[in-house]
């Protein structure tokens, strides 16, 4: 029975199904889409609803709070980095010092040792350490009558440098002589060394006697009066008025230069000098050198002073200090 009753049912539905569109729908349709409507109308609040409690229940990958931080870090600007100050304009005061002491170029050691080739003999260091043992030989008439050897540490006088060898001496006897490479020495670091410390000290005194000089022109103006009188030339070096200045020189009146380093003479003629040292008045000479070392070739110009036909001295032009 339960069967039968089963099988009418299907059949009825299928045989609705079947009548529906042709028969049923113009009578029916419009209540039955109504129906459909409702029923996915519900079915997707209900979907919304889960769809909310699932988001509730799954925690978000990134918190909303850490975005607004990241948002704020870049909306803001830049740091801005702090404004090149310029130089202050050279004074005249300014630009007189520093054409009377000019920084000096100072060739590169690279320059200087020819790539390490012929190092100058007044660059070498008065002594070596060596980094490894160097057998010495006492050679007398081509024979070898003595040796020693001297173990890493001991320290040794460089002789002369031929490509990467550097011949050595022994300190306790300089007739017992070896040769070894250059690298197994701290030559070149000492030679480096040298230069380096020259290089400081020269521009360290270019820069203190152009305080010195600033600060003894701001106190006393009369002093570079006659100074800068270069725009009107120098004068003949063959004048007879400069025989005195040439002897001072050719003496050694001036440690730091030479006769041969004397380039330009001027005659300043008749002039008051008000110095710590020499104060009154003297006949003075403008003399221009060009002093040669191994470093370069570095200018200078110092003051003559004569009195009653003689050298009395000779002076800085602008701190007026003795130069001896």
């Amino acid at each position: 029975m339960k069967k039968f009753l089963f099988i009418l049912i299907v059949l009825v539905v299928a045989g609705g199904w079947y009548f529906y569109d042709p028969y049923l729908k113009p009578y029916i349709g419009d209540y039955v889409e109504k129906a459909q409507k409702i029923a996915d109308e519900a079915k997707g609040d209900n979907f919304s609803e889960e769809k909310s409690k699932v988001a509730k229940k799954t925690p978000s990958a990134v918190k909303p709070a850490a975005k607004t931080t990241q948002k704020k870090k870049a909306d803001q600007p830049a740091a801005k980095m702090p404004a090149k100050s310029k130089p202050a304009p050279m004074t005249d005061l300014d630009k007189l010092v520093a054409e009377r002491y000019p920084m000096p170029d100072i060739k590169p050691l690279v320059e200087i040792v020819d790539h390490w080739r012929r190092v100058p003999a007044k660059a070498y260091p008065k002594q070596v350490i060596i980094t490894e043992r160097v057998a010495f030989q006492l050679i007398v008439e081509g024979k070898a009558v003595g040796a020693s050897v001297a173990v890493p540490g001991t320290a040794v006088a460089p002789l002369r440098l031929n490509g990467e060898t550097l011949q050595v001496a022994s300190l306790a006897n300089r007739t017992m002589k070896s040769q070894l490479p250059v690298d197994q020495t701290n030559f070149k670091e000492l030679v480096k060394q040298r230069y380096d410390q020259f290089v400081v000290k020269i521009r360290n005194q270019v820069n203190s006697n152009r305080a010195k000089a600033k600060k003894k022109l701001a106190a006393n103006p009369e002093i570079y009066k006659n100074f800068g009188k270069a725009e009107a030339g120098w004068d003949d070096p063959n004048d007879a008025r400069f025989e005195l200045v040439k002897a001072s020189l050719a003496k050694g009146d001036v440690k730091a230069v030479q006769l041969s380093e004397a380039k330009q003479f001027r005659w300043n003629g008749s002039e008051k000098i008000n110095g710590d040292l020499y104060r009154g008045t003297y006949d003075t000479v403008s003399v221009k050198f060009e002093v040669k070392t191994i470093f370069g070739v570095f200018p200078n110009e110092f003051k003559c002073l004569l009195q009653a036909g003689r050298v009395v001295g000779w002076i800085d032009p602008l701190t007026l200090e003795e130069k001896i």
